[in-house]
């Protein structure tokens, strides 16, 4: 599923940006927020670190995020300890409800079970504000409880959330968890004005909790984001192309940003001192536990299939202080729909890479990498990436074969098999060999076709499901062609290179030119009907067969 438009697939990078300024604008709106209802609710007592908090806030717009919550470093214990004290409160009278609420009907709890299970069924309304109702850890506690507690749990959360409504003047949404919990109490909510003295206590608490451990939240609170990102921009085709089938679906790409999202705050965070001098704290533990995943030096090859958010997500994970990171590829070898494109990707993934370009090749004839460079004009490449034989090489090499209109597979196998004596004729022994057909399905009947040509000299094809490359030193091997990048032989023959163009247009041409990069003599084409449209201005460069 991939409800993202082609723009995204293409280059994901202005929509991650976009994404990450409504993470950070969620997340001071939610602080901004808080000093709003704490100083609202607080009572005298506790007003002076409302102001020192709104004080803070009031700068907040103008600076990073990591700066606001080093200086929040120096306050939280305070919030902490006013957070204690009216706490107590508020729970005295939560309990005494519940009390009032089970004494007359023992079962109450049980049948709210009831009640519960069936709406896990429906979608509702989320109270964004409920998370900082309660602490995060008996928040934590709650997924180990059994049902009847929980139930107890949800009456309690239930409550809350109807007395900060109350306080707040406000209207419960219809279709919230809350609001159905409401109307199945009917007579047995609590009294209006016990629910506005919870509600002031808990709108207090609720202000305040958004300062305790709030860098946490600049890394987890991510997946949140997104989910509200992706809501409020469904109808942008910048974006979006259709909404997902659920609230909770998420295509591969979604979740590469919102993974990427959370490795670089994570990092900025790591970076600042006083994270990591208190990182073996219990309140850094989310932090510490993310860190052990990073690693000293990562390397990727084939870099160009991979998307800008991926290789930036590879980038995330090497260690903070070497931030070592090797990458090498191709952007004429990208046989992807979502990989790399450009050097300016590159550049994004992390300003501190450089680039190097390598010409020389190694393993190619002459012939062989003539007729590459021709396939990099028709697919208009980068000619300036193509490599060259070494001056001093002396492997000329022999044109690559073609055969139209082979019609089925037998048909296509008897005629791989000439070439396939032809070379071991030339070479007076045989030499590595990879058949590349269009998919897995055809891997199997392509190399018992192909067996019944050979067994007169005593080979035989290998069929290599799902890349794996079996069979003694000299069987041909028949692969599917997504596995052809890492592979290295001396004549590749591509099978059905027409339907191949048909199935995957946009990318066919490329698979071809890697498939002549992985040759190092004998390049062989099959297509069951003509040469593609496409591949017209190359049909000079194939000759019938090497017999010559």
């Amino acid at each position: 599923m991939n409800n993202l438009s082609s723009a995204v697939t293409m280059d994901p990078r202005s929509w991650c940006e976009v994404f990450g300024l409504f993470h950070k604008k969620r997340i001071q709106t939610r602080l901004a927020d808080g000093v709003d209802m704490a100083t609202d609710a607080a009572s005298t007592a506790y007003m002076p670190i409302v102001e020192r908090l709104s004080q803070a806030i009031e700068s907040l717009s103008g600076r990073k995020l990591v700066d606001f919550y080093r200086e929040l470093n120096e306050l939280e214990q305070e919030v902490k300890a006013a957070l204690d004290a009216t706490k107590g409160q508020a729970d005295d009278l939560l309990k005494n409800e519940r009390n009032l609420l089970y004494n007359p009907n023992k079962a109450v709890f049980s049948q709210l079970a009831q009640l519960l299970d069936s709406l896990q069924q429906e979608e509702e309304e989320v109270d964004e504000d409920a998370e900082f109702d309660v602490d995060e850890v008996e928040e934590a506690l709650t997924t180990t409880l059994g049902n009847t507690q929980k139930a107890v749990n949800a009456y309690l959360a239930c409550v809350r959330t109807l007395g900060r409504y109350k306080y707040n003047k406000k209207s419960l949404p219809k279709n919230s968890r809350a609001a159905k919990i409401r109307d199945w109490l009917g007579d047995r909510v609590p009294a209006d004005d016990v629910l506005h003295q919870i509600g002031r206590s808990i709108v207090f608490q609720n202000g305040l909790r958004r300062f305790v451990n709030a860098s946490k939240r600049y890394v987890f609170d991510v997946p949140s984001s997104y989910r509200l990102f992706r809501k409020a921009h469904l109808d942008d085709p910048r974006y979006y192309q259709e909404a997902p089938t659920n609230a909770f679906q998420l295509s591969a790409t979604e979740l590469d940003a919102i993974i990427l999202m959370m490795l670089r705050n994570a990092r900025e965070l790591l970076s600042q001192t006083f994270v990591a001098r208190n990182l073996e704290s219990p309140r850094f533990e989310s932090l510490r536990n993310l860190s052990r995943l990073f690693r000293n030096q990562i390397m990727v090859d084939e870099a160009t299939d991979f998307s800008p958010l991926q290789l930036a997500c590879m980038e995330g994970l090497t260690a903070i202080k070497t931030r070592s990171f090797f990458a090498c590829g191709d952007f004429n070898q990208r046989i992807t729909s979502i990989g790399l494109r450009a050097m300016d990707q590159v550049d994004w993934v992390s300003e501190k890479i450089s680039a190097e370009h390598i010409s020389t090749v190694y393993r190619q004839s002459r012939a062989l990498n003539a007729f590459a460079g021709n396939m990099l004009e028709m697919m208009d490449g980068d000619r300036s990436a193509h490599g060259n034989v070494p001056e001093e090489s002396t492997h000329d090499g022999v044109q690559p074969v073609l055969r139209e209109h082979a019609g089925e597979i037998g048909q296509a196998a008897a005629w791989l098999a000439q070439r396939i004596i032809e070379v071991e004729r030339a070479v007076n022994q045989m030499p590595t060999i990879a058949v590349l057909v269009n998919s897995e399905n055809e891997v199997k009947p392509v190399a018992e076709a192909l067996t019944l040509h050979l067994e007169s000299i005593n080979l035989r094809a290998e069929p290599c499901e799902e890349g794996k490359a079996l069979g003694e030193g000299t069987d041909v091997r028949v692969f599917d062609i997504q596995h052809i990048k890492g592979l290295e032989f001396e004549a590749v023959f591509f099978v059905g290179v027409d339907q191949l163009a048909e199935n995957i247009p946009e990318l066919f041409e490329r698979y071809l030119y890697v498939g002549a990069t992985r040759a190092a003599t004998y390049l062989g084409m099959v297509c069951y009907d003509a040469l593609p449209a496409k591949m017209q201005s190359l049909r000079a460069e194939f000759i019938e067969n090497w017999q010559g």
